[in-house]
């Protein structure tokens, strides 16, 4: 009998760039980089995995803050949006003026 060798699948994951604006760079920055796995995360997952690698309670608060949009490869997002490794992603608080 031949030696049959088990391979462990293999998950696949990219980084995600994620971009802040206004009040949310404010409080986290310009950008952050997370790794996202191959299927993909929801935005909801997306926060929590952001807010999971920042210090403090600073990302939980900035999401939480009224009004806070997303887009992802500059569309703007709805709720329940689906995030696909190597996206780019971008949150911002409400914008004045045009």
């Amino acid at each position: 009998m031949p030696d049959v060798m088990w391979k462990t699948p293999r998950t696949v994951e990219a980084n995600t760039t994620v971009l802040f604006f206004g009040a949310v760079s404010d409080r986290l920055g310009r950008s952050h980089r997370v790794r996202v796995p191959d299927g993909g995360v929801s935005l909801d997952d997306l926060k929590a995995l952001i807010t999971a690698q920042l210090p403090d309670a600073a990302a939980a608060a900035a999401f939480a803050a009224p009004g806070i949009r997303a887009a992802v490869d500059q569309v703007l997002l709805i709720d329940g949006a689906h995030i696909h490794p190597g996206a780019e992603v971008a949150f911002f608080s409400p914008f004045s003026g045009g």
